[in-house]
């Protein structure tokens, strides 16, 4: 492996310095003892007062591809905190290893690879097996702007760190009460808790799977978790109410508050005006009672509404959401496209992307263009092919490696057995249609059966003889009478899903 380059994040270096020149070798004694031994260590250091500037620096001198890592030397929290952050949203450092020199709180740590002082032989172990992971990955096929870019990096960072998981913590800011620091992040999500529908993208393609780790109740209007349980009187709703010792005045049945009767250093009825002397005599104190200061109701039990702080509705218990709050992990077949670096698309789109076909609807055009020159032409002979394929989502996910293979098999068999002016279209995520124009019956018949020998032979070579539904057909004009080419595709389908 080629020599590691430190990037120092030092707030009070005075400039961007590139250990090596003349001016940089004269500034160390400029900084803290903790960083003169990067100096000594390094053949080349770059020093910069902010990430911002060191991403800029290595993104000049085309440094990303080489092996790197981040040591942020600083003893505020908050610069270090957004220096983090920084880095691991840059698209091309999201992977870099990171070091700081102070402990910061749980969930930002989850993105950091370690707390140094400063230079420490612990650093390069760390980044050198980082690098020797980084170093197996395909290049990341994705633009910089798409989400798949993100969603690429994320599962690479789970791989890279050999941490597999990703575990919710509680979060008072977040809109589900917990939140996926690594995926938050990383996937540069703007609002705590909406990195779930990220995860979620993930576990759909089977690149994640989950597990059960928490509960959480929600808002069913604003799906916010930030909720406010009230106790209310049930006759009027108010929160006015308060808990009142009552008295039972056995000889006329009065029940009241006992303030009301309250004379003094006496105990008086209100109503008969009777002195009462000894409980359970002349009275008695059943159960407590509420009593709501705004309309005077005396109950049991208050009703219990529910008021969320962030749309202010308000509603019942009962239609409180309840949302299971799970933990993540990556699957094997997450860590393969990891490395692969292409996010399970629908495997039918990826071979029409490969063919470069073109749109069905100008396909049918195309085809209805011929039918009526060979009306009129009936020398100008032509053949279609139509291939149906499927492959289900659990094959996909249990036998990634072999599917991958067969793709690829799939895509090279068609391009070797078809000429540049072979027109190929797709219809339903199922079908796959191949005009050969100037092609008389014989040479169609040719064509389709080596392309169906040859990936009849794929599926048999990686042992997918009942994971692969895959059918042909072939029609050839004149040979085949039809009008339009909606006919011919007709034909074409009837018999391939049976």
């Amino acid at each position: 492996m080629e020599e590691i380059i430190p990037i120092i994040i030092y707030e009070n270096s005075p400039v961007i310095l590139k250990y090596g020149h003349e001016e940089a070798k004269k500034a160390i004694n400029q900084f803290p003892i903790e960083l003169r031994g990067f100096f000594e260590k390094f053949k080349e250091i770059i020093v910069a007062p902010s990430a911002d500037e060191a991403i800029i620096t290595l993104d000049k001198d085309a440094l990303f591809s080489f092996p790197h890592f981040f040591f942020i030397f600083s003893e505020r929290e908050k610069f270090t905190e957004n220096q983090i952050i920084t880095i691991r949203r840059y698209i091309d450092s999201v992977l870099s290893p990171l070091f700081i020199s102070i402990n910061l709180y749980d969930a930002i740590m989850e993105i950091v690879d370690g707390v140094f002082k400063g230079f420490s032989e612990a650093m390069i172990k760390k980044s050198e097996e980082i690098w020797e992971i980084i170093d197996k990955f395909d290049p990341n096929p994705y633009a910089a702007s798409l989400p798949e870019n993100r969603r690429v990096s994320y599962i690479r960072f789970l791989t890279t760190r050999k941490t597999d998981e990703e575990k919710p913590i509680l979060q008072k800011d977040s809109i589900k009460g917990f939140f996926y620091p690594k995926a938050y992040f990383i996937l540069k999500v703007e609002e705590k808790g909406k990195e779930l529908e990220e995860l979620e993208i993930l576990k759909t393609q089977k690149i994640l799977s989950s597990d059960i780790a928490n509960k959480t109740s929600l808002c069913p209007y604003c799906e916010h978790y930030n909720l406010i349980f009230r106790e209310v009187c049930p006759a009027c709703g108010s929160v006015r109410i308060k808990l009142v010792e009552f008295i039972h005045h056995y000889s006329c049945g009065y029940i009241g508050p006992v303030d009301e009767f309250i004379q003094g250093n006496k105990l008086v009825c209100p109503k008969c005006h009777e002195e009462l002397k000894h409980i359970g005599v002349d009275y008695d104190k059943p159960l407590e009672k509420y009593l709501c200061e705004d309309c005077g109701n005396r109950f049991l039990e208050p009703d219990i509404d529910v008021l969320c702080a962030n749309c202010k509705k308000k509603m019942g218990p009962e239609d409180v959401k309840s949302e299971f709050i799970h933990k993540f992990t990556l699957t094997p077949f997450g860590k393969l496209v990891s490395f692969e670096g292409r996010l399970p698309i629908n495997v039918f789109e990826e071979v029409t992307v490969s063919l470069g076909v073109v749109n069905f609807n100008a396909f049918v055009y195309i085809l209805d263009k011929f039918i009526k020159i060979n009306n009129r032409y009936p020398d100008r002979k032509f053949c279609t092919l139509a291939i149906f394929f499927s492959i289900p989502d659990s094959t996909i996910s249990e036998l990634p490696l072999r599917i991958r293979t067969f793709l690829k098999d799939l895509i090279q068999i068609i391009k070797d057995n078809i000429r540049e002016s072979d027109i190929i279209s797709a219809s339903e995520n199922k079908y796959l249609f191949i005009l050969l124009p100037e092609t008389p019956p014989e040479g169609g018949k040719k064509v389709y059966e080596r392309i169906r020998n040859h990936i009849e032979k794929v599926i048999t070579k990686n042992k997918l003889q009942g994971f692969i539904k895959f059918k042909m057909n072939l029609r050839c004009i004149p040979e085949e009478k039809t009008t339009t080419a909606q006919e011919l595709i007709d034909k074409l389908l009837s018999g391939l899903e049976g």
